[in-house]
């Protein structure tokens, strides 16, 4: 990660839009190891119950924040996105989990951001969206769905995923057609009831729906990287005494949890289902995503996001890659 922190304070500088002494700080006591346990910070992590913050509850299982000198890194559980959002910009947490859409919003909202790590999504391949047809529906694939309404909720992850299946799938733009149901299990009811012809869905209810039934049509675990979950910090925070420190000690946690996980996923099955409510009926079959050790985003995941919800008008200012990857001063 050292040329990547070198990459972004050479273009920082370039850009002239942050100082460069704090990417050198950072640099200079990652190599010198002597950044101490004084520096660091209590932190409060919101997240929503998914699987996407499992290497975080196996840090706190495992000790893992106690032995980096964390004085304090508290997880808090969100069951809604927009609780979430509201407490991060209040300040009553410091960082949470999130995606690329919900960052680019807080920071086009005047909530200055840092994206620190792709939590899930790195790959194709981990935290898995997709459509499901309703069981007794005739659609069988995409194709079949076009001026069909699709469950969905607009201006998130899951639209922006939905859009992005479709169009691979080369139905046209004006034959995409969505229902607003805001509410991921109400959506999941009424795709199983068949008061829906199809849904767009996330794990681990796209499992739980595909297992009741219902027909996967598309899923983005291949081809185009269509979603990220990122861990998203405070500019705020991260400007205080200790904030570098606190967000470069908690990314090496991640690295050791992640390493835990992917060593033996299925002995985390029971923090699954504790923890991001791993239905019953599939917490035995349920895979296990692979996690990845701490990255940001690329430059093309962010900008496609970007370009998308410029598209739909959903930044009240411009953003770019730079002000979700750079700290600013």
């Amino acid at each position: 990660m050292r040329i990547r922190r070198l990459f972004a304070c050479a273009l920082a500088l370039a850009l002239m839009s942050v100082p460069v002494t704090g990417c050198a700080k950072k640099d200079s006591e990652a190599d010198s190891g002597q950044g101490t346990s004084q520096e660091l910070r209590a932190l409060r992590i919101g997240t929503l119950p998914t699987e996407d913050a499992l290497p975080l509850w196996a840090a706190s299982s495992l000790g893992f924040f106690d032995e980096a000198g964390l004085p304090s890194v508290e997880i808090i559980t969100f069951q809604a996105a927009q609780e979430r959002d509201a407490a991060f910009a209040a300040s009553e947490i410091d960082a949470f989990m999130g995606d690329i859409i919900a960052a680019a919003q807080l920071e086009a909202g005047g909530v200055p951001v840092t994206i620190g790590t792709v939590m899930l999504g790195a790959t194709p391949a981990e935290g898995r969206f997709g459509i499901v047809a309703a069981p007794e529906s005739a659609v069988n694939d995409l194709a079949g769905l076009a001026g069909v309404p699709v469950g969905t909720s607009s201006g998130t992850i899951q639209e922006y995923v939905l859009d992005g299946l479709m169009r691979q799938a080369g139905v046209p733009v004006e034959e995409v057609k969505k229902e607003e149901v805001k509410k991921v299990p109400v959506r999941f009811d009424l795709l199983l009831q068949g008061q829906l012809e199809a849904a767009a869905l996330p794990e681990p209810l796209l499992s739980l729906a595909e297992a009741q039934g219902a027909k996967l049509l598309a899923d983005d675990s291949e081809g185009e990287n269509l979603s990220q979950t990122v861990l998203v910090f405070s500019d705020e925070y991260l400007t205080e005494v200790g904030g570098i420190e606190t967000m470069t000690a908690l990314l090496d946690v991640w690295d050791k949890a992640v390493a835990e996980i992917n060593k033996n996923p299925d002995a985390w099955r029971e923090t699954l289902v504790n923890e991001a409510r791993l239905p019953e009926p599939i917490k035995d079959s349920y895979s296990i995503s692979t996690y990845p050790v701490h990255q940001t985003p690329t430059q093309e995941q962010i900008d496609a996001v970007l370009a998308w919800m410029n598209g739909k008008d959903l930044l009240q200012k411009p953003v770019t890659y730079e002000d979700l990857v750079l700290l600013k001063p």
